[in-house]
């Protein structure tokens, strides 16, 4: 019946639209017919789009789309079980594998977890900062040997200074010992870090740097135990601030080489200021037997005293002192002289 309506309307459209056209034409009024015949074409639309709605064809084939959609989703639905159920009992099959052959991979899993921690260790041993080198041998709490790019080096470590231990000028001296036994303890056989100041080397030919040990340097470990003391030994001073920081640590404590009063002097290169007390050895008097008095003899003449020893040591220049005394002498020792200690700090000729 709407269709029949549609057929109507669209046929009004036609004859109204060629009317309106001839209208215009013959001059006559043309709008009437084109408003007709747009009346029309809207009726013929809309019975169209009702009746289509109503199709029973259209109907039936959005209701099998439907269906169809509903069949693929719970198909869909059982692949998803039958695949969870699948991985479940693969899982299954998993686990009882590595329970019957747990046993015989624990140890070879041992090993494994020794060595990779192992490595841990050593990796973290190793500095960013500078040349990675390994420690081959410690000398004293401030040099070491490294092997650094397949070379044996000498490394003489910045701004720091410990008591000495192995210079045959010196006696071993406090706390000498213990910052060598740190130092084999902390940097034997490690990887550290070589950063090189802006002195590359001394005299000696060794290497002037900072020792990293991770993100840490040895120097700063040295301080904050008072094993040692921050010294202007070179030029470097890019990290004194630093090292200034660790070392009142120990300072403030009153521990290590700050323990005893006057041992330790903070930036300058005079080495450390001790002399052991002498001990007064107590000796026994024996218990004299009487003794038959001599014959007086003649007084002999008295000899001529012997010519006082000089309490002055003379030497032309530092170079000529140094020969004798390397580290330089202070103002209470006899070859002291005014003119050789430049900077007026009661120590003549020190390096």
């Amino acid at each position: 019946m709407l269709m029949f309506f549609g057929i109507i309307g669209f046929l009004l459209f036609i004859v109204f639209l060629v009317k309106g056209f001839i209208s215009i034409f013959r001059k006559k009024n043309f709008k009437k017919d084109f408003m007709i015949a747009l009346a029309s074409f809207i009726l013929f639309a809309v019975m169209a789009t009702i009746d289509g709605s109503n199709d029973p064809k259209e109907v039936a084939k959005n209701k099998e789309q439907v269906a169809t959609k509903e069949v693929k989703e719970d198909s869909t639905e059982e692949e998803k079980q039958a695949d969870k159920e699948k991985e479940q009992q693969a899982t299954k099959e998993e686990d009882s594998k590595e329970v019957s052959t747990n046993d015989s991979k624990e140890s070879s899993t041992d090993e494994s977890k020794d060595a990779a921690k192992k490595a841990d260790v050593k990796a973290s041993s190793a500095s960013s900062h500078g040349e990675q080198a390994t420690v081959t041998r410690v000398v004293d709490g401030d040099t070491i040997h490294v092997s650094l790019k397949g070379k044996d080096e000498t490394i003489r470590m910045l701004l720091l200074d410990t008591p000495e231990t192995v210079d045959p000028n010196k006696p071993v001296e406090p706390f000498g010992k213990d910052a060598s036994n740190f130092a084999k303890q902390t940097l034997s056989g490690k990887i550290v870090g070589i950063q090189v100041g802006s002195e590359p080397r001394d005299k000696y030919g060794r290497l002037l740097a900072y020792v990293w040990v991770g993100n840490k340097t040895y120097q700063e470990m040295v301080l904050e135990k008072g094993l040692g003391r921050t010294a202007y030994l070179y030029n470097d001073t890019s990290m004194l601030n630093q090292f200034h920081k660790a070392q009142d640590v120990a300072k403030n404590q009153g521990i290590g080489v700050w323990s005893i009063p006057g041992y330790a002097h903070v930036d300058h290169n005079h080495g450390y200021h001790y002399q052991e007390e002498k001990k007064e050895e107590t000796v026994q008097t024996p218990v004299q037997k009487p003794v038959q008095k001599p014959a007086p003899q003649p007084t002999p003449e008295p000899e001529p005293a012997p010519a006082p020893a000089p309490t002055t040591e003379f030497f032309q220049n530092c170079t000529d002192m140094r020969t004798v005394y390397p580290n330089g002498v202070p103002s209470s020792h006899p070859a002291y002289q005014a003119k050789m200690d430049r900077d007026k700090d009661n120590f003549a000729c020190e390096r």
